[in-house]
């Protein structure tokens, strides 16, 4: 199996959304003082089902008074693609060395769409740590080392990546700070 297969099944085991474990608008010591404040539906869609949408709770915090929402981990920011899709289809470009073209005509998707998860994923693979590796991996290493992770490491490292910046994806950077004051 393949680490990108296996990626995918990881994150298919995952369950709903995730309940935050801190405010991303506080520091990271702060007890928890947020409240839930209703949920927005959005796009999840996988082969089975391309339009189907899921409810993503919404939060509120008390101090700043504004709301945050925590995605699920198989949801990407401003990416309507599962974070397995696009895993699997970044392994196939970037680690098995597949053509663009070929990958858009075997999944139907866009060259335009491919062309630009990779680009997202290089410009934010620097910014992304494995356990216990202290440095920036190349994204055949980065890709390859998360299909060897296990289903539990890959789910910690999700969450983790998601509470340090909740808009900090593996596709893309979407950050509220400057990009130098993201932890690694």
């Amino acid at each position: 199996m393949t680490p990108a297969l296996f990626l995918l099944q990881a994150l298919r085991l995952l369950g709903p959304c995730p309940a935050p474990t801190r405010c991303p608008y506080c520091p990271a010591h702060t007890r928890p003082h947020w409240i839930g404040w209703g949920y927005y539906e959005r796009y999840a869609g996988d082969r089975e089902q391309p339009s189907r949408k899921v409810a993503v709770p919404r939060y509120r915090c008390k101090i700043v008074g504004r709301t945050f929402s925590l995605l699920p981990h198989p949801l990407l920011p401003y990416c309507s693609i599962r974070t397995g899709l696009v895993l699997e289809w970044l392994h196939a470009l970037l680690v098995e060395g597949q053509p663009l073209s070929r990958l858009a005509g075997r999944t139907g998707v866009a060259r335009g769409t491919l062309r630009g998860l990779q680009a997202r994923f290089r410009r934010t693979r620097p910014h992304l740590r494995l356990p216990k590796r202290p440095g920036a991996l190349s994204c055949a290493g980065l890709l390859n080392g998360l299909g060897h992770l296990g289903p539990e490491a890959i789910v910690a490292l999700f969450q983790g990546w998601k509470e340090r910046e909740p808009k900090h994806s593996v596709v893309g950077l979407h950050s509220r700070a400057p990009l130098s004051t993201i932890p690694s």
